[in-house]
């Protein structure tokens, strides 16, 4: 038990002057002698005992009656647990509100984010009127960066709407914690108040100040479901106007309950394109193939959508591409032409295919390409080098056709970089191709799929052979994978990863006197495929809400006027932040987009690049901890002293009064004294 005012507590020393009163007016007996006997009967009997014991009982109901009314004007209370209880001097509250779209779930008594807000007025409401207040949400706005009075606290409260931004436990409290230690030598209290997603409120490595006192406050939503869209995904990386091609979308279900017939409808620049049906089993997820035919050249703005709710900010799924006319392709020779890249590249529409002899080649114009090829060179420059592995390094695509002879240690730079040996010697043992990596995307769709959906090769297939190839040595180091493998182990074709570009390596010419290959039906298929993927992808989408980093091919005409970021249908525009790179023109958002939806890079009048923008999905998982999770948790964190404030009868502001002034019991003490005050005048009224 403690006390609001301890110091009247010295007023107990008033319990001696009944004390003193009783011993001055001690009533001593006398003896009385009687001559008639008869005269007993008048006189009332009492023996010594018996008056000692009815004073003494007085005497003590006197002093408890003082020694009550003292203490109930000490106010004592009894404390909540064994933490200390401040309840003078000024209070500074950090409260954070959880806005993030989960929030926007419903409980019994509405949406979580409207109860939210009237928890966080039911905290100040426990305090008194001269405590100061933060606000603080997963915006981190500017403007909540500072400690305001009651009024100003409740107004900054109402105009709380919800974020796409997901903010993590760690960096709430790093925040609070910050903001708390500008206010050192005050009572400092922190609160927050979410749903706890697993998602997001992780308690690893969070370091609560141990000198403020942490409330969590818990909202647990009445269903816990959610379907939502999670990612999509072009199953080839191809688009070319007026060609089939399918979009594959990653549906889940966050409930207990299974889903059936869900309709899933696909729109290309706002006209619908595909439409499907989907089930989803409980606590799941599905994929759902939508075909449709590509439009013409230009930028196509896609969305996906289906139907759900109380949570709908992820039911929408906006992607951008673009559709170009052609690849562009250039062969660098060192004085023929190849008749098989002609007969592939030169007559096809996909293609905007060149052959440039070595000597009049423009490194500058390199970057204009999507795939460079180096056929029969047999001496590279090491300028050319260099600019073709910075090329490499920026999403461009290399595929290497070796010399009959010349100086293979001018290919050194590019295997360098691969850290691999490269040529070496000339094996002329006579073979085939005995093994192709089905898994990679380059011949995933070249060969038909069995029935368990895996693609295999055909029984006898029969596949290119060879008569000489060059050895390429294996190495610990060597990113290398081999695509196509001759019956020795040997590669034949290997693909190397480089920055954000790739590398071709064939161990054979295009000369028919080391192989068959440009005369087998797999040349095309194999040629073909690399081509068509060697554009640079730009993603889909990104995040709303976050500092997303575009790349744009850099030109003259991006220099002339400023680049803007406009968003489709809106008068929303943002000028972002640009960073001139060897691979193009870098665009910062740093934050600025905050809503979902579709967008277009702008450059005066001309449109270069569309943007689909959508809300992170990190919380579409509806996984809470509960109330037991947390309390272990909180458990286990070392330092602060932090509390779960839970659904009671009561509000939360009479729980917080509980906390911080304990349980008053001033009144019992007050209700005892009437009681003791009773007993003194039954004493000396009653018993006689």
């Amino acid at each position: 038990m403690q006390f609001v005012h301890p110091l009247f507590l010295l007023a107990l020393i008033t319990l001696t002057i009944p004390v003193i009163i009783h011993l001055f007016n001690f009533r001593k007996f006398k003896k009385v002698y009687f001559t008639n006997v008869q005269f007993l009967q008048q006189i009332q009997q009492e023996t010594k005992k018996q008056s000692q014991l009815k004073q003494l009982l007085i005497l003590l109901a006197r002093l408890l009656v003082i020694a009550s009314l003292v203490i109930a004007f000490a106010q004592p209370f009894i404390p909540y647990s064994k933490s200390k209880v401040n309840v003078k001097g000024q209070h500074c509250v950090s409260i954070y509100i959880d806005n993030s779209f989960s929030m926007e779930a419903v409980a019994t008594r509405g949406k979580l984010i409207d109860i939210a807000k009237t928890k966080a007025l039911e905290i100040v409401q426990a305090y008194n009127a001269s405590d100061l207040f933060q606000i603080l949400t997963n915006d981190f706005e500017g403007r909540h960066q500072r400690f305001v009075n009651r009024d100003e606290f409740r107004k900054m409260v109402n105009e709380i709407k919800l974020s796409p931004v997901p903010r993590t436990l760690p960096e709430v409290v790093i925040r609070q914690n910050d903001m708390l230690s500008e206010n050192t030598g005050k009572h400092r209290d922190a609160y927050l108040i979410s749903d706890f997603q697993k998602s997001t409120m992780f308690f690893q490595n969070i370091k609560p100040d141990s000198s403020v006192s942490w409330f969590f406050v818990p909202l647990h939503p009445e269903k816990r479901n959610n379907l939502y869209i999670d990612s999509v995904w072009f199953l080839s990386p191809v688009h070319q106007p007026g060609q089939p091609v399918q979009l594959k979308v990653r549906i889940g279900n966050d409930a207990n309950e299974p889903l059936e017939k869900i309709p899933v409808k696909l729109s290309i620049n706002s006209i619908q394109k595909a439409i499907g049906s989907v089930a989803v089993g409980p606590n799941a997820a599905t994929e759902i193939i939508l075909p449709f035919t590509e439009n013409p050249e230009g930028i196509q703005y896609g969305m996906v959508e289906i139907n759900d709710y109380p949570v709908v900010n992820d039911d929408h799924y906006y992607f951008s591409y673009t559709v170009l006319p052609s690849v562009p392709v250039l062969c660098i020779i060192e004085n023929h032409e190849d008749k098989y890249l002609n007969a592939l590249f030169g007559n096809d529409s996909a293609f905007r295919f060149t052959n440039c002899p070595i000597r009049q080649l423009d490194y500058s114009s390199l970057s204009d390409n999507a795939l460079i090829i180096l056929n029969n060179i047999p001496d590279v420059a090491s300028g050319l080098a260099q600019e073709v592995i910075g090329f490499i390094r920026n999403g461009g695509t290399l595929i290497i056709f070796p010399p009959e002879k010349g100086n293979m240690e001018s290919y050194k730079p590019f295997f360098d970089v691969l850290n691999t040996q490269g040529y070496m010697q000339i094996d002329t043992l006579r073979q085939r191709v005995s093994s192709i990596n089905l898994e990679n995307e380059l011949f995933s769709d070249i060969f038909e799929k069995r029935g368990n959906e895996k693609t295999a090769l055909p029984e006898n297939v029969d596949l290119p052979s060879v008569t000489r190839h060059y050895v390429i040595p294996s190495s610990s180091r060597s990113k290398l994978e081999n695509l196509m493998s001759l019956q020795n182990k040997d590669p034949f074709l290997t693909l190397a990863p480089l920055g954000k570009g790739r590398v071709y390596l064939f161990t054979v010419p295009l000369q028919e006197g080391w192989s068959n290959f440009p005369r087998h039906v797999i040349f095309l298929p194999t040629l073909y495929k690399i081509a068509l993927s060697s554009k640079r992808i730009q993603p889909l989408s990104y995040i709303a809400g976050e500092n997303n980093l575009i790349e744009l091919p850099l030109n003259q005409e991006n220099e002339k006027n400023i680049i803007k970021i406009k968003k489709n249908n809106s008068d929303f525009e943002m000028i972002p932040g640009t960073s001139k790179q060897a691979a193009g023109l870098l665009l910062y958002t740093q934050g600025q987009i905050t809503e979902d939806g579709l967008y277009t890079i702008t450059n005066g009048q001309k449109s270069l690049a569309g943007l689909g923008f959508n809300y992170s999905r990190k919380e579409s998982a509806m996984k809470y901890y509960t109330d037991s999770e947390l309390n272990d948790l909180t458990r286990k964190i070392s330092s602060g002293d932090i509390r779960i404030l839970t659904a009671k009868k009561n509000s939360l502001t009479q729980q917080i009064q509980q906390i911080r002034q304990g349980t008053p019991i001033w009144k019992l003490f007050l209700l005892l004294a009437l009681l003791f005050l009773a007993i003194e005048i039954a004493l000396l009224n009653l018993i006689k």
